[in-house]
C-alpha cells in the first residue's frame, strides 16, 4: 500500500508571497548626477517567516552595463561573527535606499574600504538585487530582481 498523496500548498513553499524589487527613480541621468536606487522587500504572504542571512547584508546590489558586465557592487567585505535573522510579519515591507555616483568599483565605498573608481562610460545600465536571506532548513533562493534600464549621458 502506498503513502497517501500530500496536496501541494503554495503558501508553505519557501518565499511564498515574498517579493523583492529594485527601482531607479528616472530613465536618464546627466553626467555625474546621483542615481537613487531603492530596494523593496515585502512579505505579501499570509504567514510569519524568518530569514537568516550570512552576515551584515540583506542583499547585494550590482550595477551592470548593457553587456551585463558588473561595473559597481556593494558587497560588504567585513565579516560578522554570527548570522543575522529578520522576522517578517504578513504584509510587512521594508525600503532600502542606496545612491550611486556613476563610478566603478564599490557602490558604497564606506562598506568596502576602497575608494570609488573612475566614472563609468555613458550608456545603458540596470541594477540587480540578490537577496541573501534563507528560510531555516531550506536551500531555496529568492529569484534576483532587476531594475529597468536607465541611461547615463
Amino acid at each position: 500500500m502506498s503513502d497517501p498523496e500530500v496536496p501541494f500548498r503554495i503558501d508553505l513553499e519557501p518565499f511564498a508571497g515574498f517579493e523583492l524589487a529594485v527601482l531607479v527613480e528616472r530613465a536618464a541621468y546627466a553626467p555625474g548626477e546621483t542615481v537613487r536606487i531603492t530596494v523593496t522587500a515585502t512579505n505579501g504572504g499570509d504567514r510569519f517567516v524568518e530569514h537568516h542571512y550570512p552576515g551584515w547584508q540583506r542583499f547585494v546590489l550590482t550595477v551592470r552595463d548593457e553587456y551585463h558586465r558588473v561595473v559597481a557592487e556593494d558587497t560588504v567585505d567585513r565579516r560578522s561573527d554570527r548570522a543575522a535573522v529578520d522576522r517578517w510579519l504578513p504584509g510587512q515591507m521594508l525600503l532600502f535606499p542606496t545612491w550611486w555616483n556613476q563610478t566603478t568599483g564599490p557602490l558604497v565605498p564606506g562598506w568596502a574600504g576602497q575608494p570609488p573608481g573612475p566614472r563609468v562610460e555613458p550608456g545603458r545600465y540596470r541594477v540587480r538585487a540578490t537577496w541573501l536571506g534563507r528560510e531555516p532548513g531550506v536551500s531555496a533562493e529568492l529569484p534576483d530582481a532587476w531594475s529597468t534600464w536607465f541611461t547615463l549621458a
